[in-house]
């Protein structure tokens, strides 16, 4: 057998394991940019009304001091994890000044010489300084203040043992670190369906980014093109092989002084899990987190339910495949993602009779789970047979250039932050429910304490190895005061 030739595909099939496929854990991470109200990059400091960003789980920021990075805990479905987004992304706002709201795009606003000046000058998170130079030095900051969605992803564990149980495999993390690698491989060589589906990067706004080509025309997806979020074309690091060749080729470049670390492989997907490429093979990879996503601005989360739904319904059905690609196929879906990358939003698809067979062969799989994917199935099958239906034509249609794309995203980012703030209560009321338990995990995003579960009655918390399991409200400070700075 082929060493990444597994059968999971049939061992479900013979063993009726479709059920089990809808498991897992799933969690979001985005970047978003604090702007004014002129669609400018704010200068306020990040807000101390919240937790420090050294340890806290849910609230951080990256390479800019505007640039807010939400990330939510795992939780038991994308629908779920898009739930806790949005709750967290209501905890920012509501830590913002009155005058600040959230860039919908993916590409930083509009910059001015003093903004650039401003950002390579103020960064309060000294602990990795070092790495934000050597990114500074070697992208540039224009570059660097893009931003994007990430999605994490593991697979049930109940569904790996059983698998494991029915192979012929005798070591169980050898062989759960093969299946995410196959998945991880097979979402590598079908990214040009992702950057289709949901690129949303038509133009960059600044002409300081010496990375981004002049454009003889708006792009569906420049940020995951090869002039985007993209290692240099020295860096070749292939999902062709296995998971300890795949690291092995990471670290070579680290040692060769090409990366940083391995936080700088920009790939389509990272594995995740323990820390040092050895650890990673032998404990076995964690989640898998895919890279290939650019925020939706017409979704006040940055991506929309339906855009979740068939996600998960396309990984499923990746993991199902038994295919098995060598590198010179997966250089070719490299060259064919970047081509959709940089088409004409309104372009139709180069592959577009093989996307509808795949989505074809989706939709069967659908049919497995009930009504569950229908609403997502439709949505895909629509923006496949007409492209003006895809994010990046849909924000073409209503900003033609840069400059109104500029205007365009400021009038939105205004409009949320006004609903916002009239609707500030019952927008709280929808995110986090009624009652005292509300307010407790209210004040848990803002400090930084972790809500690892939420019943209808209790709330279980924890800082560390410190848990507590809440059934009326508390003030966390008294309960955590090791969150409390010193």
């Amino acid at each position: 057998m082929a060493e990444n030739q597994l059968e999971i595909g049939k061992l479900v099939a013979e063993n009726d394991l479709y059920h089990e496929l809808l498991g897992g854990r799933f969690g979001i991470e985005i970047e978003e940019h604090r702007v004014t109200e002129e669609g400018r990059l704010s200068r306020r400091v990040y807000p101390d009304t919240l937790g420090p960003r050294a340890t806290h789980p849910y609230l951080q920021t990256d390479y800019s001091e505007t640039q807010s990075e939400i990330v939510t805990e795992p939780a038991t479905s994308f629908e779920m994890a898009r739930d806790l987004l949005l709750q967290l992304q209501w905890v920012l706002r509501d830590h913002m000044a009155e005058n600040e709201t959230i860039w919908p795009l993916s590409m930083p606003p509009r910059l001015t010489p003093d903004d650039l000046q401003w950002v390579d000058e103020t960064f309060d998170r000294p602990w990795i300084s070092e790495y934000r130079d050597w990114l500074t030095d070697k992208y540039g900051s224009t570059h660097e203040i893009i931003t994007g969605l990430h999605l994490n992803y593991s697979l049930p564990e109940s569904l790996l043992e059983k698998l494991f149980a029915l192979s012929d495999e005798t070591d169980y993390v050898t062989y759960k670190n093969r299946v995410y690698f196959k998945l991880a491989q097979a979402i590598s060589a079908n990214r040009w369906l992702f950057v289709y589906l949901f690129g949303a990067t038509p133009f960059s706004l600044n002409s300081t980014d010496s990375r981004l080509p002049e454009l003889e025309h708006p792009v569906r997806s420049l940020r995951t093109s090869q002039f985007g979020f993209a290692n240099d074309a020295n860096i070749q690091i292939n999902y062709a092989t296995n998971l300890a060749d795949h690291l092995d080729q990471i670290d070579q470049h680290i040692q060769a002084g090409d990366l940083y670390s391995n936080h700088e492989f920009y790939g389509t997907v990272r594995f995740k899990g323990p820390e040092t490429k050895e650890a990673m093979v032998t404990e076995g990879v964690h989640y898998l987190e895919l890279r290939i996503l650019d925020a939706d601005p017409f979704d006040p989360a940055g991506i929309s339910e339906n855009a979740l739904n068939i996600i998960h319904l396309v990984i499923i059905y990746l993991l199902l495949q038994d295919e098995v690609y060598s590198a010179d196929d997966l250089v070719h879906a490299d060259e064919l993602a970047n081509e959709i990358a940089m088409q004409s939003p309104t372009d139709k698809l180069p592959n577009q009779k093989e996307a509808m067979a795949l989505m074809g062969e989706v939709s069967k799989l659908a049919d497995h789970f009930g009504m569950r994917f229908n609403d997502g199935l439709s949505l895909i099958a629509e923006r496949i047979l007409t492209p003006s239906k895809t994010p990046a034509a849909k924000i073409v249609a209503l900003a033609k250039t840069p400059d109104e794309l500029q205007a365009w995203a400021t009038k939105v980012g205004n409009e949320r932050g006004d609903l916002f703030h009239v609707k500030h209560d019952e927008q709280f009321e929808d995110l986090f429910g009624r009652g005292e338990l509300a307010s407790v995990i209210k004040q848990a995003y803002e400090l930084g304490v972790r809500v690892k579960e939420r019943t209808r009655d209790t709330v279980t918390l924890s800082v560390g190895e410190h848990v507590e399991v809440l059934h009326e409200s508390k003030d966390l400070t008294e309960l955590f005061p090791e969150i409390l700075p010193a």
